[in-house]
């Protein structure tokens, strides 16, 4: 299916069938080949739509006419729909020139292999923008309050993305924000009507998406556009190939820990033997922490983060950082402090990672969104946790598991959720893909060229003896 997008779009380029659309626009020409960037911003000045009669706020979720259309008033004047009723048939409805992909399916089973394969592929006329989800809508959502001015900002905004590309590729779109879920809708109805081409991987299907969450039916929608405008693909598997990798030693330290202090990460008062292997394993951490730093000079230091707020960090020591579990997730924190974080350390090292269950939810989702990020920059991690990745989130379970097991669902530390059940294979996975050659080789190509050539030697021993040892 990824092969079909790739031909529609070679077809469409060469008969020009996006850009004389009715009510399409050409997107502006890039000075060089296909661009992969780490947000999302406006550079483009699109003229702001006549929205008479509303505010801006409630322009986010309706129309600017109250009818769903938005018009470009004046000489010359022609109408632009948002999901607005023609005869007969809904502009929703309506086939587009080229669709979109939407590949969903387990934890490691190729989604973002596959999508970053087109994207490095993709020649440069199709002007692609490869993004986070998370990045994706921060941006949005700083980009609504630059433009809040105007008319009606949503549609400025998304003027000013389609303006920059014309195949938008979201890595692990998974909605559970409720200021997001609200926006969707109207966000990608008017991308898709000025051409923009959605290339998407999810861990769920299109109908699963914001399940559960609140005012869902305002958001289905979206879920029905996104099913006219993308081919849906089931990417099943029952591997996780990210566990197949082969694991580098030393990134992930276990130190076990009692059931009273696992919901806080705390790790006094625990017996002397359990007491020894926590300070082993924290020593482990320090020892590697400056092994990686080359003992440059460490202290505490300070990162801006967007909308003027600022992110304490405990100790740096260069592109190096250390946190505490509960400095960094336990704590009123969000993606847009970790995307600061990334932005300036290539290495993060974390302490006392808890197991998660009943007591400390909220921290499960912080740490879930910490992992997205880190994995997605490419950050090097280095961690000291109660237990193996697998074991972190063994209190998590969804309904269809409690339904099954009733008896666990009622365990006082056992939590029953759905977002984060599913999103729990997915960090899992991530972690134990963090700790292996391969993933190191990637971080080194993208943070400490320095140190490829030696990667590259370390992994290339690593297949031959692989190799070997299966002869």
């Amino acid at each position: 299916m990824l092969q079909e997008l790739y031909d529609d779009l070679q077809k469409a380029g060469a008969g020009h069938a996006l850009a004389h659309q009715p009510n399409r626009h050409k997107p502006r020409r890039r000075p060089s080949g296909l661009t992969i960037v780490d947000h999302v911003g406006e550079d483009a000045k699109p003229s702001a739509a006549s929205t008479s009669g509303n505010s801006w706020f409630s322009s986010l979720f309706n129309s600017g006419n109250g009818n769903g259309s938005a018009h470009v008033n004046g000489k010359g004047a022609h109408s632009l729909s948002l999901g607005r009723d023609a005869p007969g048939k809904s502009a929703a409805d309506a086939p587009p020139a080229v669709r979109g992909l939407y590949m969903y399916g387990g934890v490691g089973c190729g989604k973002t292999m596959l999508m970053d394969v087109f994207v490095h592929t993709a020649p440069a006329h199709f002007r692609v923008l490869r993004t986070h989800f998370h990045d994706f809508m921060l941006e949005v959502h700083g980009a609504l309050r630059k433009h809040s001015r105007e008319a009606d900002p949503l549609l400025a905004v998304a003027d000013g993305i389609a303006a920059r590309c014309r195949v938008l590729a979201l890595d692990e779109l998974f909605v559970t924000d409720v200021a997001d879920a609200m926006i969707l809708n109207r966000l990608f109805g008017r991308l898709w009507e000025r051409g923009v081409v959605l290339v998407a991987t999810s861990n769920r299907p299109p109908d699963d998406l914001y399940k559960g969450g609140l005012q869902r039916n305002l958001f289905m929608p979206f879920i029905h556009r996104l099913k006219n405008q993308c081919r849906a693909h089931d990417m099943a598997s029952g591997t996780d190939y990210r566990r197949l990798a082969q694991h580098q030693r030393g990134l992930y330290f276990v130190q076990p820990t009692p059931a009273g202090a696992v919901a806080s990460g705390a790790t006094d008062a625990i017996p002397c033997a359990e007491t020894a292997a926590v300070v082993s394993a924290e020593e482990e951490l320090a020892s590697r922490f400056k092994e990686l730093t080359g003992g440059a000079p460490s202290g505490p230091g300070r990162i801006e983060v967007a909308m003027g707020r600022h992110l304490d960090v405990p100790l740096a020591a260069g592109k190096a950082c250390m946190f505490s579990f509960g400095e960094l997730c336990g704590r009123p924190v969000a993606a847009a402090d970790y995307l600061a974080l990334t932005g300036a350390y290539h290495t993060l090292a974390l302490q006392g990672v808890p197991v998660f269950g009943a007591a400390n939810r909220s921290e499960a989702y912080r740490f879930v969104t910490l992992i997205d990020v880190l994995y997605e920059a490419r950050t090097r991690l280095l961690v000291t946790a109660a237990a193996a990745p697998v074991d972190l989130f063994r209190n998590i379970i969804t309904q269809f598991d409690a339904a099954k097991d009733p008896e666990l669902a009622s365990r006082p530390d056992v939590v029953v959720d759905d977002n984060l059940g599913f999103a729990k294979d997915r960090t899992i996975s991530r972690l134990t893909e963090m700790q292996s050659l391969q993933y190191m080789l990637h971080h080194a190509r993208q943070h400490e060229p320095s140190l490829v050539l030696a990667m590259e030697e370390a992994f290339s021993k690593k297949v031959k003896a692989a190799k070997f040892a299966g002869h």
